[in-house]
């Protein structure tokens, strides 16, 4: 992988491919393990259902099974993917982290991946050279298994002293932009701008992905009902692999599905949308969290039109995005992606505490 002679900007997979998706399937296609397991599992589909079709004496639970079966090994390849993926050898990434120091900076981290990237394809670890998709990636990665074992007190010792430092430098990076992002001026064309509420009846007019994830659960969940069903019916086992199947995609679309309901906010904009509730201070007043929506939406808009859907609805939605991502922290819990805040959500839970639950 190669930088931008121009600009020295570095050009990672989020540069070159279209998503995370297709990203996701060439990564796949260049593993013997999930081509494989993706070919038998096609192949028995198109033959499987083809035979039944024909008319042959090939009762449908039976196909159903073999579709099953398969089905969940193929289900198996995203997991397969997401554990290479996310359990990479730390000591080049330790190293890196303590040359660059780059806190919250997210171009500092695209500079990491880039040169992870290339260290993995030279020195065959990988592939490909495109093992992280860009700086959060590799931010990702660091979070859960050199910062998570840090402030779970797992590292002790001279040979965990690096892991130690570059966890330290990291937390005191994100006390550094908490106390900076207080101190910032909040311009009043912000405060002033619309919300989505104004101009769109509800959430599903406004975010077209919440009807796609309320469909996928409810394929899901009806099918599984309806098999359920045909299995007491029908006493046929055969169909339990299919029904494994479909609980395992119906607890995926549970698992993720909070990505969709709220904006997708990497570390730094977590801590500014945390730095102007403390500044608000805004209970539960609903007015105050429309303030704290329409600042957060111009915020996560400038630079990122291309997603100019990855803002709040309203005040409300914005409350709780709160609820579900952070207040749990307050209360000595894990948090889905933001352990690290913990600190900083123990400072800003009192502007909020004599309203909330």
């Amino acid at each position: 992988m190669e930088s931008d002679n121009e600009s020295q900007k570095p050009v990672l997979p989020k540069d070159l491919f279209k998503n995370a998706f297709t990203w996701m399937f060439y990564e796949i296609s260049k593993h013997r393990f999930p081509s494989v397991v993706s070919c038998v599992y096609l192949v028995i589909v198109l033959v499987g259902f083809w035979w039944n079709f024909a008319d042959k004496n090939l009762p449908l639970s039976i196909v159903l099974a073999a579709v099953g079966l398969f089905g969940i090994l193929f289900g198996l390849i995203p997991a397969w993917f997401q554990n290479v993926k996310e359990h990479p050898n730390t000591k080049k990434l330790v190293q890196q982290v303590l040359e660059s120091n780059p806190g919250v900076d997210t171009r500092k981290w695209d500079e990491i991946a880039n040169i992870l990237n290339l260290f993995f394809y030279r020195e065959n670890i990988w592939r490909t050279p495109y093992f992280f998709f860009n700086g959060q990636h590799v931010q990702r990665v660091f979070k859960y298994n050199v910062l998570k074992p840090y402030l779970g007190g797992q590292f002790e010792g001279v040979a965990d002293a690096d892991k130690i430092q570059s966890a330290k430098c990291y937390m005191q990076s994100i006390k550094v932009y908490f106390e900076l992002s207080l101190k910032d001026s909040i311009s009043e064309f912000f405060l002033n701008s619309e919300l989505p509420r104004d101009t769109h009846r509800n959430k599903f007019f406004f975010h077209p992905r919440y009807f796609f994830m309320g469909f996928m659960i409810c394929f899901f969940q009806g099918q599984i009902l309806l098999l359920v069903v045909q299995l007491f019916v029908q006493r046929s086992f055969w169909i339990l692999p299919t029904i494994i199947n479909y609980q395992y995609c119906l607890l995926k679309c549970y698992q993720y599905g909070y990505r969709f309901w709220y904006p997708e906010m990497d570390v730094m904009q977590a801590i500014k949308f945390l730095a102007i509730i403390t500044k608000f201070s805004p209970r539960k007043e609903l007015d105050k969290w429309d303030q704290i929506a329409r600042y957060m939406n111009q915020y996560l808009m400038e630079g990122n039109s291309s997603h100019s859907r990855n803002i709040f609805f309203d005040g409300k939605h914005c409350l709780d995005c709160y609820k579900a991502c952070f207040e749990s922290l307050s209360l000595g819990n894990n948090s889905l992606s933001y352990d690290e805040l913990k600190e900083i959500v123990e400072i800003t839970q009192p502007s909020l505490n004599e309203e909330t639950d």
